[in-house]
């Protein structure tokens, strides 16, 4: 008898079903480096562990995870707006998260209040490719209303703010203080301060591709994880556990 329940056993754990998730690195959101994969991973893990799917992620750059994911090379990507472009070719989740983007800056170059994109006009500012933004501020960049250069991750814009070579960077502040206290000196850390106002508020959506057939079925099944674990409380723990920076990497 024991050994049919050992064989029963295993072969539950054979049948648990494994998917792949294209991200990238934006502590302590996303993080290969941080506890859990930082606290969107978690929250997706624990969701879909709840629908008995054990879950992977495969880290790129952002621009690069999204377009592995288009393409069904990974069952979906974590994590992005649900903007219409998007929707083209992905079937997005229940929002996972919701986050401000705000202007960082040096608190020797003053941002007091800005009402809208035409206040920004004598501003240099350094965003990151790949991110959503807002369509108004990429098509201010693209006419040339606002002066705009783009890199591939946060910590080159963080470096160029530190430099004076751009004046503003766009990130979220949970996302932008923490890498400040990770990557840089205290003079730094000290020098760089963010205004409040938000450039946008986003939510933030796991997309399923939909060239993959399984996208609409695990869509569903992360949606109804999402909600058990925010009805268990859960959620909201895991958003203290953000908050008080134990999603941070540990040096």
């Amino acid at each position: 008898m024991l050994g049919i329940a050992q064989a029963a056993l295993s072969n539950v754990a054979q049948a648990r079903e494994t998917i792949s998730i294209a991200t990238g690195e934006y502590i302590p959101w996303a993080s290969q480096k941080g506890p859990h994969n930082g606290f969107i991973g978690h929250i997706i893990t624990e969701a879909f562990k709840r629908q008995g799917i054990d879950v992977t992620f495969e880290y790129y750059l952002w621009a690069r995870s999204y377009e592995q994911a288009r393409q069904g090379l990974h069952n979906a990507a974590s994590y992005w707006i649900c903007s219409e472009e998007r929707q083209r070719d992905f079937f997005c989740s229940d929002p996972v998260a919701e986050e401000d983007i705000v202007f960082f800056h040096q608190k020797t170059t003053p941002l007091d209040d800005w009402n809208s994109l035409d206040d920004l006009r004598l501003y240099s500012i350094g965003a990151t490719i790949g991110y959503t933004y807002t369509k108004e501020f990429w098509a201010a960049a693209e006419s040339g209303m606002l002066r705009v250069s783009t890199v591939p991750e946060d910590e080159q814009n963080f470096n160029m703010l530190a430099l004076n070579r751009i004046d503003l960077c766009l990130m979220g502040p949970v996302a932008g203080l923490t890498l400040l206290r990770q990557k840089f000196p205290k003079a730094i850390r000290e020098s760089i301060t963010y205004n409040p106002k938000p450039l946008a508020t986003t939510r933030l959506s796991l997309l399923f591709p939909k060239v993959h057939k399984d996208s609409v079925r695990l869509m569903l099944m992360f949606n109804e994880g999402l909600k058990q674990i925010r009805a268990e409380g859960i959620y909201d723990r895991y958003m203290a556990d953000l908050l008080a920076g134990k999603y941070d990497p540990k040096n």
